[in-house]
């Protein structure tokens, strides 16, 4: 079970932009009120540790965890609502 959502992002980022209000509108939603939603900003937020811990190379990216903090999924580029919701729904 999905217990994080990290969505990796940059100001500059296009797609970044697009994925913004898709992830927010999920993360209001009843059905994941479990998820605990975490936005980063690859260059605000002294990200530098999570990025090399994930590998992060590209942005947008969401990285989901269990509640072990053990990868599950890992998505790059922007998705659609659906998709995200799809995602968060899976077994991984």
């Amino acid at each position: 079970m999905v217990k994080k959502c990290m969505k990796f992002s940059a100001t500059w980022c296009g797609p970044c932009k697009t994925l913004e209000p898709i992830f927010d509108k999920v993360s209001k939603m009843d059905e994941f009120k479990d998820v605990e939603f975490i936005k980063y900003d690859i260059e605000e937020d002294n990200a530098d540790e999570l990025v090399g811990k994930f590998g992060i190379r590209s942005v947008p990216t969401l990285i989901l965890l269990d509640e072990n903090d053990t990868v599950l999924k890992k998505s790059i580029g922007s998705i659609s609502e659906s998709t995200l919701i799809e995602i968060l729904n899976s077994k991984a």
